[in-house]
């Protein structure tokens, strides 16, 4: 059975890319990182958590730490998200909010959903509707004041 899935497969978002292996022992330890970080990218419908752009290939989609790893942020779910090279790069180590609200394509929705995921290793990816309207507008009041 290792090797016979595939990128269109849909996997369980796990928190550790060693769950995969846990959880799926015919995989190898490449395939598991590979499906962890696919399923990440799937949850985020293939863009950029920052500047929602979809990627121009696979590969310009990467995965960023949002807490970096030389600040001491661990290859887990909850702290990584999809992000384009360009985003990525311009980052860097940096913080990811105070950069983010530096940025022309900043949206009060986008830093609730990427906080969203922070908390719980998911983001909910549903149409925008009127609830979700009042639920940034609450965030951006108790984040910015009224």
């Amino acid at each position: 059975m290792a090797g016979s899935f595939t990128s269109r497969d849909t996997w369980p978002l796990y928190e550790r890319c060693s769950d995969y292996l846990f959880n799926m022992s015919a995989l190898t330890r490449k395939q598991a990182r590979q499906q962890w970080r696919d399923s990440i990218k799937t949850a985020w419908n293939n863009q950029c958590a920052y500047c929602s752009k979809p990627p121009i290939d696979d590969a310009s989609l990467t995965i960023d730490h949002v807490k970096p790893k030389c600040k001491g942020g661990e290859d887990r779910t909850s702290n990584v998200i999809p992000a384009c090279q360009q985003c990525n790069s311009e980052k860097g180590s940096s913080d990811w909010a105070a950069w983010y609200r530096m940025q022309p394509f900043y949206s009060i929705y986008g830093e609730w959903r990427i906080r969203q995921w922070l908390k719980s290793g998911t983001a909910d990816m549903r149409p925008w509707d009127e609830d979700d309207a009042k639920i940034v507008d609450d965030y951006a009041t108790k984040l910015f004041g009224s």
